[in-house]
């Protein structure tokens, strides 16, 4: 009986932790550039992924917006740039001609048009996943910024 009972309460208590574990995401830095990578139930969840997690939640429509055009023009962006780059480089490695440079000029234009996109990706998601982990509450945050108006620069508080 006293086996049975020290069972019964092994089991109650490793269920209640496995039921108790968080499933909030976690936003950690890796890489050399320390690039956000999102985090939930250790598992690290792509873009893709993170835009997919909060479709599927119906509490979360106001913020999946922003955050699936920004991810889909970066990606876009990104890879539209990148083949640009890539064929006049193939194209000079293959026969050692001339090569149009200018599909490579514009190609890096597209990738560094596509770093704002990343940001605001980065920003939207950060928003978005503090309302996700805090049980779907808004916070009241106060930012601060510089406007310039009829009469003159001021700072302007947005609460």
């Amino acid at each position: 009986m006293k086996n049975l009972f020290i069972f019964s309460v092994f089991i109650l208590t490793f269920s209640l932790s496995a039921y108790s574990q968080s499933t909030n995401i976690e936003v950690v830095e890796k890489g050399l550039f320390k690039n956000k990578v999102y985090v939930k139930c250790g598992i690290e969840m792509t873009p893709a992924q993170l835009v997919t997690l909060f479709q599927n939640d119906p509490n979360m429509k106001d913020y999946y917006k922003p955050i699936a055009l920004n991810n889909v023009a970066a990606t876009l962006l990104n890879s539209i740039g990148s083949a640009l780059i890539f064929w006049p480089v193939a194209e000079w490695l293959s026969d050692n001609s001339n090569p149009n440079w200018d599909l490579a000029y514009i190609g890096a234009g597209c990738v560094v048009l596509s770093i704002p996109f990343k940001n605001a990706y980065n920003k939207h998601a950060a928003r978005a996943v503090q309302y996700y982990n805090s049980g779907y509450h808004k916070t009241s945050a106060v930012h601060f910024n510089l406007n310039l108006d009829s009469n003159g620069l001021g700072l302007a508080m947005k609460f």
